[in-house]
């Protein structure tokens, strides 16, 4: 794997966050500083915002050298303990392969699990970022909601990193969960999965269903449909706004999810570059739980002997009795129950033929 495969998600890093300042200077200029940070330091909550964001980078790096080995060695131990029973938890021999869309990829969830958990947090973050009674200009006023969603999803990644980084970690050493083999001959599919996939899928699945429900109430809700129940907008105007709103909502919606992503790139490739040492640490670990090194399942298509079944239903019982190891008798249309007891009784019409063929070469010849 060669230093290339960071060229796309880098570009995507510096163009995402030079749009993502551009879009904070510019909807929160007259609005005046905040006291996070010196007086001397601050001109207005834009430049708060991004000296925020700038400062934010080293922190991210300082939080995955902290967090995330020892938050994947937890994860580990409890999916031990919680999946002993039924599953065996072992090392696969996964590919090493990973370029630059699988890390641009990876970047998705956390992503939307930041843009939805910060709605909920959203009444909260305003206050501090504005002041209390803040009414934007009627230009500012549809750019408003869009940049305080932007800024609360920022503020919120350092929370959803101490989430996924774990799992990135898991992901990457192959570390994975299957059915004991008693619980095979049970009338269930095979299931293997990553340990760290496991835990991304939950968080993934709540990021994938509260996203487009944040989205609606903070794009189209709130700024559009809530004033004209109350009938804050004249008549005659409704329609404007449902058209620009709404394009500028559908804009937003698409389009937030991206500036964060480009936000988180850079963690992504720091992982990356630290990616040999965390799994050998993660799997002597695995090791010492008692995981072994399997392969990786390979699904192979099983090859059906050429039967002439006309009605769908008989090629439906056909496969039925091709899985389950028996034969289709055509001309009656009964399952015998294994081809073992089929071959064993063809030997056995066999030899009786040659007995009783012997039998007779022995009977002397009549003169």
């Amino acid at each position: 794997m060669g230093k290339a495969r960071f060229l796309l998600p880098t570009f995507m890093f510096l163009a995402g966050t030079a749009v993502a300042i551009y879009l904070i200077m510019t909807i929160t200029k007259p609005v005046p500083p905040t006291s996070l940070l010196p007086p001397t330091l601050s001109q207005n909550l834009g430049t708060d915002i991004v000296a925020i964001m700038i400062i934010a980078f080293p922190i991210f790096l300082i939080e995955y050298v902290v967090f995330a080995v020892p938050a994947a060695v937890v994860l580990l131990v409890i999916t031990k303990i919680v999946k002993s029973t039924r599953y065996e938890m072992n090392i696969m021999n996964i590919g090493r392969d990973f370029n630059g869309t699988q890390i641009i990829r990876r970047a998705a969830a956390p992503a939307l699990f930041s843009v939805a958990s910060s709605q909920l947090f959203r009444g909260v973050i305003e206050n501090i970022l504005f002041p209390v009674g803040y009414n934007p200009e009627a230009a500012l006023r549809p750019l408003h909601e869009a940049g305080l969603s932007l800024m609360s999803a920022l503020l919120f990644v350092p929370i959803a990193l101490i989430l996924f980084m774990p799992t990135w970690i898991l992901n990457d050493a192959g570390v994975v969960t299957h059915l004991k083999s008693d619980h095979l001959e049970l009338r269930q599919t095979p299931d293997t999965q990553g340990v760290g996939r496991w835990i991304a899928n939950m968080l993934g699945g709540y990021a994938l269903l509260a996203f487009p429900i944040t989205m609606f109430l903070s794009q189209f809700y709130n700024p559009l449909i809530l004033p004209i129940l109350q009938g804050t907008i004249p008549p005659d105007q409704i329609t404007d706004l449902v058209i620009y709103q709404g394009s500028l909502g559908l804009l937003w919606t698409l389009g937030l999810p991206f500036f964060v992503m480009a936000y988180i790139l850079p963690v992504i490739m720091f992982n990356e570059a630290l990616q040999t040492r965390s799994t050998v640490r993660i799997l002597r670990l695995a090791q010492r739980l008692g995981a072994k090194i399997i392969r990786k399942e390979q699904i192979t298509e099983i090859k059906r002997p050429s039967l002439r079944i006309v009605e769908d239903q008989s090629a439906t019982v056909d496969l039925w009795a091709k899985a389950q190891n028996q034969e289709i008798v055509t001309s009656s249309k009964k399952i015998k129950k294994s081809d073992t007891k089929i071959k064993s009784n063809n030997v056995q019409k066999k030899s009786n033929k040659k007995k009783e063929s012997k039998k007779a070469s022995k009977k002397p010849k009549k003169k």
